[in-house]
């Protein structure tokens, strides 16, 4: 329901969650429906960003604007997500050796069981996905890496209607968390203080939950620090480090000895319909011998515009539009260009003139083409060539980290971020790229064709070194409360009541897109509480 809180503090309620994201309605449903009573808080309102606790200040090139990497209101930053859902790989949970402050401390199958409520949850296909493999002798790097999407990443209108139909859980937007407040103990939260639509209220209830972002939830914590809470320090000193995302970009294209092996790393649809992908990865124990980070790679079309496709019949195409001014028209710029490539009509030209086929290849060029207005289609190139892109786990680093300033004239703290890219991230990404290549010269498979050699190469993955958007790390799972703000439950270390939730537990994140394993996380959180509570009202 809707709630108005007039002139009364919202009412007690069994769970409290801070933020309406996926993660905040995944929880509040789950519970819900599992007769818990929830208080829903989301500083969002009517589509209008709120003004924040405090600032959030970047100190380098690397990160987002936070405006950029997320939004309020019902859904979060949902209604940014392209809808990509990805599950971690088992080595993601190991202690590797060669990645300092690795390993969770629970193992994979405690999120595996959650995935398929949570591709539910995310409006997601659950169909069994089959395995195809471009070397079936040479496991290496393999295809067994999926991404699949979803049918409405936009969670907000999807749900909207059902919490505000819900008999146990109160919505209330506009609703910005300014501190959590301790009982005398110390060991416990007794309320938040929030401002509702401009009004101070306490908000009290049996378990408190923080799911507003990485970010966000930080804050938070270090105010709960900072207020001196009784009973050890809380919470832990690690809480704001460890900050990591994902290296993303491309700096190669990707040539098929057959363009028909391409084929398998095209979208596709399962029995259900729903949109599938799959990546290639460097197989686990490859990674492990080489030291490497997990990463994985795929496989998008080349700009028509960009000649450097090497296609007679895409230049065809491209010199028609741009012929006739219909290409200013049409181009959606679905298709990326490749880096440092040849450009212009000559180009173009001397792809008609080495390509002797490309009249045979125009009609299927054609079909792709309009198939591909979705952006779910994919463009295929005759000659098999397309740009790779990468997608690569971070190591943690204590010093990328989210610190409050300190506090100026009465003025709350700011939030300075400092979210770092290390030698040791970029060196993998180089060094995995390596490893694809001499597997598919060893497979006679094809090659990769870098868009720059040497220290220019580096460099390219350092200047594509940009997230903010996943927020991992920063209030991270472990047993041990000097390694980790929250325990195996996801509860703050030192307080009983006081959980988070996101993204920023994971320890360390795979190459995996953060969404599903977060959804995830968050259910089996739900159902540890509801458990707790049963117990506690059977005394058991």
């Amino acid at each position: 329901m809707i709630s108005s809180h007039g002139a009364q503090d919202p009412p007690t309620s069994d769970v409290c969650i801070v933020g309406a994201g996926p993660v905040g309605l995944a929880m509040a449903l789950r519970l819900e429906a599992q007769g818990l009573s929830v208080t829903l808080l989301e500083m969002g309102q009517g589509g209008d960003m709120p003004p924040r606790q405090g600032r959030i200040e970047i100190s380098n090139r690397h990160h987002a604007n936070v405006e950029a990497a997320s939004r309020a209101g019902i859904g979060g930053t949902s209604a940014l997500w392209g809808g990509r859902c990805v599950a971690f790989d088992d080595i993601d949970f190991e202690e590797r050796p060669h990645v300092p402050f690795s390993g969770w401390p629970i193992p994979h199958d405690e999120l595996r069981r959650y995935y398929r409520p949570a591709l539910e949850f995310l409006r997601c296909s659950t169909a069994d996905l089959p395995a195809v493999e471009l070397a079936p002798e040479d496991h290496r790097v393999t295809t067994s890496a999926f991404e699949r999407w979803s049918e409405r990443p936009d969670l907000g209108p999807v749900y909207l209607e059902r919490v505000r139909s819900s008999e146990r859980i109160s919505l209330f937007t506009g609703a910005v968390v300014t501190a959590i407040e301790p009982d005398v103990s110390g060991r416990k939260v007794e309320a938040l203080r929030a401002t509702i639509t401009g009004r101070d209220v306490r908000i009290r209830a049996g378990a408190f939950i923080l799911a507003g972002g990485g970010l966000e939830n930080t804050r938070l914590l270090l105010g709960l620090r900072k207020s001196g809470a009784e009973g050890g320090e809380v919470p832990s000193p690690v809480t704001g480090q460890f900050y990591q995302g994902h290296l993303t970009g491309y700096i190669a294209v990707i040539q098929f000895d057959a363009a028909r092996s391409a084929m398998p790393l095209f979208f596709q649809r399962d029995r259900d319909g729903g949109v599938f992908r799959r990546r290639l990865q460097i197989a686990p124990g490859v990674q492990r011998q080489e030291k490497l980070l997990n990463s994985v790679f795929w496989i998008d079309a080349i700009s028509i515009a960009d000649p450097v496709h090497g296609s007679g019949a895409l230049s065809a195409c491209y010199l028609f539009l741009r012929l006739t001014g219909l290409y200013r028209r049409l181009s959606k710029g679905l298709a990326p260009a490749s880096r440092g490539a040849a450009s212009g009509w000559r180009a173009h030209l001397r792809n008609l003139g080495a390509d002797w086929t490309w009249p045979r290849d125009l009609p299927a060029v054609l079909k792709t083409l309009v198939c591909r207005r979705d952006g779910r289609g994919t463009l295929t190139n005759p000659k098999g060539r397309y740009l790779l892109r990468y997608h690569a786990e971070q190591v943690p680093d204590p010093q990328s980290s989210a610190a409050l300033s300190p506090s100026e004239n009465g003025t709350d703290p700011a939030l300075v971020v400092d979210y770092r890219v290390v030698e040791q991230d970029i060196d993998s990404v180089l060094r995995s790229h390596a490893v694809l290549d001499d597997w598919l010269r060893r497979n006679n498979l094809g090659r990769l064709d870098y868009s720059a050699d040497g220290s220019v190469r580096r460099k390219s993955v350092a200047d594509q070194a940009f997230d903010g958007f996943h927020q991992i790390g920063l209030a991270r799972m472990a047993a041990d409360p000097a390694e980790g703000t929250a325990d195996v439950n996801c509860r703050v270390h030192g307080l009983a009541n006081l959980y988070v939730s996101g993204s920023c537990l994971f320890p360390t994140g795979g190459h995996a897109n953060p969404t599903l394993p977060a959804v995830a996380l968050a259910l089996r959180l739900a159902d540890h509480l509801v458990q707790n509570l049963r117990q506690e009202r059977t005394g058991a």
